[in-house]
């Protein structure tokens, strides 16, 4: 590839994640609203990634079979990649918004980067520590922590099992960024989400079993609205999260995802009329500021590799 696509793939990357960003912002809250009427986590959870195989795998079997090659030697990463870092990272999230608040769902989640970027340099070298970077993770976070709470600690609410769920949604993200860029390298966007929403949907029929779920008699108008959720919520971005992952490093990909909250309290503003408050805007203003950085920093990696070629 030339320096000119390698700088167009960075660029479509960010825009990938962006994009997976905004369905993620929109649906955290449709969740609590969903979790507040007649559904409970569980089948929300579920049903997000079971319905998302099911759509997958149909197309795929109708259109291109190729899809669902893989060597067997692999199947022990995908599986993880699918229990871990599908069913965990989801359950552990909306336990969480259901059990506190969204906004502390969400901060608590987006500490991961930081475990991503100290992996990532620190035990398989596959990045370098950039001071750019570095200053572009601590405004996100800083960011973050702003655009949730407003800069009021009280805000953040863990209590009982929440803790519990927070530090599992943070950690489980954290793998599920770090396992799915390692299984990209190797396969397609596609062959990754069959396989990993394929071993969620498998873990989840262990737990949740289908008899269990006609107990609850849901109507087909619930389970049209549990279709759309895991269309907006899970399928659609979850396969923008991975085309963008594939071409950007994983510390950066998590530092992009920070994002999230800041999406988030924009919709919440202009849908709901809630409040967005000073500190708020300025959280939102040091995320966007840490993308922006990234960004420039790509740009600059590729002008200084494209000077050294013509050098030489």
């Amino acid at each position: 590839m030339t320096m000119g696509s390698l700088e167009s793939s960075a660029r479509r990357g960010t825009l990938f994640i962006l994009i997976a960003v905004l369905f993620w912002g929109g649906s955290a809250s449709l969740a609590k609203f969903l979790f507040t009427t007649r559904f409970d986590t569980l089948i929300v959870v579920q049903s997000r990634s079971s319905l998302s195989f099911l759509l997958l795998a149909i197309y795929f079997l109708l259109n291109d079979r190729s899809v669902f090659r893989i060597e067997r030697k692999d199947i022990g990463a995908l599986i993880l990649a699918g229990v871990i870092g599908i069913a965990v990272t989801n359950f552990s999230y909306y336990y969480t918004v259901r059990e506190a608040t969204v906004a502390t769902a969400i901060l608590i989640q987006y500490t991961a980067p930081v475990l991503v970027m100290a992996y990532a340099v620190v035990v398989s070298k596959e990045e370098v520590l950039n001071g750019i970077k570095v200053i572009a993770l601590v405004l996100s976070l800083l960011g973050c922590y702003l655009a949730v709470s407003g800069g009021d600690w009280a805000a953040i609410q863990l209590r009982g099992w929440s803790l519990v769920s927070g530090i599992a949604s943070s950690l489980s993200f954290a793998f599920m960024l770090l396992m799915s860029k390692r299984l990209l390298r190797k396969y397609s966007v596609w062959t990754m989400l069959v396989y990993a929403f394929g071993f969620s949907t498998l873990f989840w029929l262990f737990i949740n079993p289908p008899w269990q779920i006609a107990d609850k008699a849901y109507s087909a108008g619930d389970w049209g609205i549990l279709f759309m959720f895991a269309v907006v919520s899970i399928l659609i971005p979850h396969s923008l999260f991975a085309s963008g992952l594939k071409l950007l490093d994983a510390s950066t990909v998590g530092i992009v995802t920070t994002m999230e909250p800041v999406v988030a309290i924009v919709i919440a503003y202009f849908a709901l009329g809630e409040s967005l408050g000073q500190m708020q805007i300025l959280g939102g203003i040091a995320v966007v500021a840490a993308v922006v950085l990234l960004q420039w920093m790509e740009s600059r990696k590729w002008i200084r590799a494209g000077r050294l070629r013509n050098a030489g």
